[in-house]
């Protein structure tokens, strides 16, 4: 190897690992813009009406139905805060207040039962004051204030990052090809064409996903909050909205939504007697989950994923568990989107592969 060669060579390297530095030092930006870019897609339907409205002979100009689409994001998030938000502090209100021996004695039989099924498991290591410390930990009034006390410091970040994440919408909407025209500065002439399918396709299929997922949301958390009201579970709206809000993560958010929704419901009534009353309340809780889950099984994701990215279920469902395995749950959440884009890219440059043509026959 010539000493040019391995001088550029060794200054690409170096040119790639600051690169990489850099975009970790700055990750916060790129945050930003995905979550930028997923609020862009969403709005682009509105975006499409908009356009398409006339004043006096003259379309609505892309500033203003920009803006349109901003102010719409921003009525639904104060209508989040109007009635979650009260709920919101309700419930940290009984965690604060809550009276830590009568807790004890409300759940004296449970830790009683347990304690004997352990001797006859004959199991070490676990006895009524262990069983209580976990207890306790459930409701640790430290973490609790520690907690709001980090949400406040973090207020100005917060702030900073919502107005960010706004602004970058807002051009999003507004200048249509402004990514076009970043991926054109940096893309060799003679792959320009495949460039611009590939951004079109990303742009249509992701559109359908990311609204398909509001949909969703929006339908579990009307499931839960409707089906837990019948039974007049208190906390309702917030358990469901955080049901449906926990369900973008695959398989495992209903989960964590059902335990999440026990939990409040619990702390809620420790008055009552366990199990007489109590335990029919928590199987109230549980018929709704599976309503909400079954539902979200056979019908939404089916029509999300399979009429949205035009996928099998079957291979979404093996993308999303190795995905899973990969990355976790971040894996998970990021699978069905990355998976679509990596197909698109797929079709554009490799579709002489068997495979790519199997993947990509339906995009």
């Amino acid at each position: 190897m010539k000493t040019n060669q391995i001088v550029r060579f060794a200054l690409g390297i170096a040119g790639l690992v600051l690169l990489i530095w850099f975009s970790w030092q700055v990750k916060q930006v790129f945050i930003y813009f995905a979550l930028s870019v997923v609020l862009a897609l969403m709005g682009r339907p509105l975006m499409s009406v908009l356009t398409k409205v006339k004043v006096k002979d003259r379309h609505m100009p892309d500033w203003l139905s920009s803006m349109v689409v901003i102010v719409s994001y921003l009525f639904l998030l104060s209508l989040f805060f109007k009635f979650l938000i009260p709920v919101l502090a309700r419930q940290i209100d009984i965690i604060v207040n809550l009276d830590v021996e009568l807790l004890m004695g409300e759940f004296n039989g449970p830790i009683t039962a347990l304690e004997s099924w352990f001797k006859e498991m004959n199991i070490n290591g676990m006895n009524r004051e262990a069983i209580k410390e976990q207890l306790v930990g459930l409701v640790n009034f430290d973490r609790v204030s520690n907690a709001l006390e980090n949400v406040m410091s973090g207020l100005g970040g917060i702030l900073i990052g919502f107005m960010s994440v706004l602004f970058i919408t807002f051009f999003l909407l507004k200048d249509k090809n402004i990514v076009n025209n970043i991926v054109d500065t940096l893309t060799p002439d003679k792959y320009l064409k495949s460039i611009h399918n590939i951004l079109a396709d990303t742009k249509d299929l992701l559109t359908r996903y990311f609204i398909g997922v509001a949909i969703q949301v929006s339908i579990i958390t009307a499931i839960v909050s409707i089906g837990l009201s019948i039974f007049n579970v208190p906390n309702a709206l917030l358990i469901g909205f955080m049901a449906g809000l926990i369900n973008i993560i695959p398989y495992i958010g209903p989960i964590i939504g059902a335990t999440f929704g026990i939990s409040l419901s619990l702390l809620s009534h420790v008055h009552m007697q366990m199990p007489g009353e109590l335990a029919p309340l928590i199987l109230k809780i549980l018929a709704v989950f599976g309503v909400a889950q079954m539902t979200d099984n056979f019908v939404l994701q089916p029509l999300i994923f399979s009429k949205s990215v035009k996928a099998h279920p079957l291979e979404i469902f093996v993308v999303i568990m190795a995905a899973g395995m990969i990355a976790g749950v971040v894996g998970m959440i990021l699978a069905v989107p990355t998976y679509t884009f990596l197909r698109i890219v797929a079709k554009e440059f490799f579709q002489g592969y068997k495979v790519v043509q199997g993947l990509t026959k339906d995009l």
